[in-house]
């Protein structure tokens, strides 16, 4: 049986760099926002981690805000900067987070006298992946609000939009048809590979997908779906960048692909970073990543009734993108 205070630490990323620890009776917390494919690690030092602790932590003393106003909202939680590279996560619960930017290292504590509700865990959902996404601009590396699919050549294509732009329909539409495998639908990490080139890795979760999908009726509720326990055999953890795709939907025409310009591709890709300029330290070099994912060959992706739930019409019409991404 797990000690109640035994720490279960898990890996994000696939050179174990970034991982995230919490005590065992928080693991409920932790446990919807975990991507599916965190795997237990027991890595003694890796280069960042986040904490999920009970321990009530406060800004350290000694340390002077940074102005008065945040420098960030996500998900109803507000990030203040003090000095000494510090950002400090406050949201609507008695949850609070603390990331020491130099140090990466983020710390999310909830006083163990408090019980959980639904505030408490929507903030917790939303500082981890505000810790995520600073510690892994810290790496070197960008989390980007974006799906990921794997075309029949082996290259990744980021699926950049809003919600409800249609990038979960899509993933699981190609999935479905064969032929093309998938990173996730909602969260990516560019990096750089050993060879220079950009690696796309997918934080896979369980997915949202409209209850009529398997019947291709849309019915406007939304079902939980496994994506990984159904398509296990078509998931993939990470894959060289190929290109960009910005999908949005138009029932009422027929699905359709037109090239995009690079400054739309970049612009998406920005829009789909909200945490991008808040660490100015590195801001830049997480732009040059966007840049150069943007300047793969990028499309707009009109997506029509005649290919919702027809994974075989959708990889016709994205034969001419497939084509383009051999570089």
């Amino acid at each position: 049986m797990t000690s109640p205070t035994e720490h279960l630490t898990h890996s994000l990323l696939s050179d174990d760099a970034l991982v995230v620890r919490a005590e065992a009776a928080l693991a409920g917390l932790v446990d919807p926002w975990l991507p599916l494919h965190a795997t237990p690690t027991t890595r003694a030092e890796p280069r960042a981690t986040i904490d999920v602790t009970d321990e009530w932590g406060q800004t350290p003393s000694g340390l002077t805000p940074i102005g008065g106003a945040p420098l960030l909202g996500f998900g109803g939680v507000q990030v203040h900067a003090f000095d000494g590279d510090v950002l400090q996560l406050a949201g609507a619960s008695t949850a609070r987070g603390r990331i020491d930017l130099a140090a990466k290292r983020a710390v999310i504590s909830v006083p163990a006298t408090v019980s959980a509700d639904a505030r408490l865990a929507f903030d917790v959902y939303s500082m981890l992946t505000l810790s995520a996404a600073f510690l892994v601009g810290r790496l070197g590396a960008a989390l980007v609000h974006a799906g990921g699919v794997v075309d029949p050549d082996g290259r990744a294509w980021l699926l950049v939009g809003d919600t409800h732009a249609g990038k979960t329909t899509t993933c699981v539409s190609l999935v479905s048809a064969g032929g093309w495998r998938f990173l996730a639908d909602d969260q990516v990490v560019l990096r750089v590979g050993g060879d220079g080139a950009l690696v796309a890795e997918g934080w896979p979760r369980r997915a949202h997908l409209d209850e009529g999908y398997g019947d291709a009726v849309v019915t406007g509720t939304r079902a939980t779906v496994d994506l990984r326990t159904r398509w296990g055999d078509r998931w993939i953890s990470r894959a060289p960048l190929g290109g960009v795709l910005l999908p949005h939907v138009n029932a009422e025409r027929s699905t359709s692909l037109a090239v995009a310009a690079e400054a739309a591709a970049f612009t998406a890709l920005v829009r789909q970073s909200p945490w991008l300029m808040a660490d100015r330290a590195v801001a830049g070099d997480v732009m040059k990543l966007l840049r150069d994912a943007a300047s793969h060959p990028a499309f707009s992706l009109s997506l029509g009734r005649d290919s919702y739930a027809r994974g075989d019409v959708l990889a016709e019409r994205l034969g001419p993108a497939v084509a383009s991404g051999v570089r």
